[in-house]
């Protein structure tokens, strides 16, 4: 029940804060709050951590980070920088509050898995994957302005989904191997350079995976990261922000014992599953990424 109550907390906040952003790109004065509102969020973020780190508790870094990450993207140069690399409008609110809460999270996560420990593993139950999928989807949507700014059929083909021909259904089945060969790859030079973070991880993937050991509970997991990672990351940030960038959070999304020779694996994965969002579609991604994840826990049943 609590985290299906987060989910819900999740989902009101953004779509709050979508309606509010859309809003203000018409309006001066929401606009002149909206950025009052994000200035005193990140500096009360930066305050805290900076006075936890006063105290010797380094669990101070993360929150200064976060701090930071909500702060930067309101100051006009800095947007207009790093819009050289990543094709967002500069000048645009919903823009500016996406990239201020994609950064945020980014520097979090990296810092906090930097200064603290690995996070507990624990099992992933159906509840909780659908529960998560579906909040991932209503984001996607509420964040491209479904009900705000476009039509729900302009919103699912702003999120490029699309029913595949059978030419890219094919393709995707075929990049499924490929993404094999990424991880494969990146877990024998794990063994070799981090063989002990290698085994620990692996313990944790069958920890993780208990409770969906079964096909059935295999496939509701393929289902439910496919198509909600996907119609997130892909569908909804990369246009905006990149394949790097994108493929860089959702990296750090999967990060479970700091940092390792996985996340390269993972990162290089997003950038297959954001390529063929470029050169296909969402919905391209979304089998390769389901079918990869199926597969990969099946796998990870049979070896326990």
């Amino acid at each position: 029940m609590p985290t299906i109550l987060l989910f819900v907390a999740l989902v009101a906040v953004t779509a709050f804060l979508a309606a509010w952003a859309h809003a203000a790109q018409r309006s001066r004065g929401l606009a002149v709050t909206l950025y009052a509102f994000f200035t005193l969020v990140s500096l009360g973020l930066i305050i805290f951590g900076a006075m936890t780190l006063s105290r010797g508790e380094p669990r101070g870094y993360p929150f200064l980070a976060l701090g930071i990450g909500i702060a930067l993207p309101l100051i006009g140069p800095f947007r207009r920088l790093l819009a050289r690399m990543m094709p967002f409008d500069p000048s645009s609110i919903p823009d500016m509050v996406g990239l201020s809460i994609l950064l945020g999270i980014a520097l979090y996560l990296t810092t906090l898995n930097i200064v603290g420990p690995g996070a507990a593993v624990t099992a992933v139950g159906v509840t909780e994957l659908v529960t998560q999928s579906l909040t991932f989807v209503l984001i996607s949507y509420l964040g491209v302005g479904a009900l705000i700014s476009r039509s729900i059929p302009s919103a699912t083909e702003r999120l490029g989904l699309h029913v595949p021909t059978l030419r890219q259904t094919i393709i995707a089945l075929s990049l499924v191997v490929v993404a094999f060969l990424i991880t494969a790859t990146s877990s024998i030079l794990m063994g070799v350079f981090q063989p002990e973070l290698r085994k620990e991880i692996e313990q944790g993937l069958v920890q993780m995976t208990e409770q969906v050991s079964t096909f059935s509970g295999a496939l509701i997991l393929g289902l439910s990261a496919g198509i909600g990672e996907e119609i997130l990351f892909r569908g909804a940030i990369q246009p905006r922000y990149g394949i790097i960038f994108t493929s860089l959070v959702f990296s750090l999304f999967h990060v479970q014992y700091g940092f390792s020779l996985v996340v390269l694996g993972i990162f290089l994965v997003g950038i297959l599953f954001g390529l063929e969002r470029q050169r296909m579609n969402t919905t391209t991604a979304i089998i390769t990424h389901l079918v990869y994840d199926t597969i990969a826990v099946v796998v990870t049943s049979l070896a326990r």
